[in-house]
């Protein structure tokens, strides 16, 4: 019986540590509020990438001490610490700069 309840008690707290939570996440662009299409969540502890609906949404799942890294074409990357947030997360994005590639001149002789 000891071992029994042995087993489970470590069982059970391996379980508690890893216990994972949902979080409703909303990807919106910063300049007017529209939702991202598109936009990549990765959660970093697990390697685990969703993709936002159009509406902007995705629903993780994922412990409360990780960290979420977004991405979408155009804009600047975010990584979002999950510690002390609740379940429903807006994320704002902010355009990237944009990089135009010239040639140099040539000198004329």
């Amino acid at each position: 019986m000891r071992k029994f309840v042995l087993i489970t008690g470590l069982l059970l707290s391996g379980y508690i540590v890893h216990a994972q939570t949902y979080y409703a996440v909303m990807v919106l662009d910063a300049k007017d509020g529209s939702p991202i299409t598109g936009a990549t969540i990765k959660i970093k502890s697990t390697g685990v990438i969703l993709v936002t609906s159009q509406s902007g949404n995705a629903v993780v799942q994922a412990s409360p001490t990780d960290s979420l890294h977004i991405q979408s074409k155009g804009y600047k990357d975010r990584e979002i610490s999950l510690v002390n947030q609740s379940q429903a997360i807006s994320i704002v994005m902010v355009s990237a700069p944009k990089i135009v590639a010239s040639k140099p001149k040539k000198k004329k002789h």
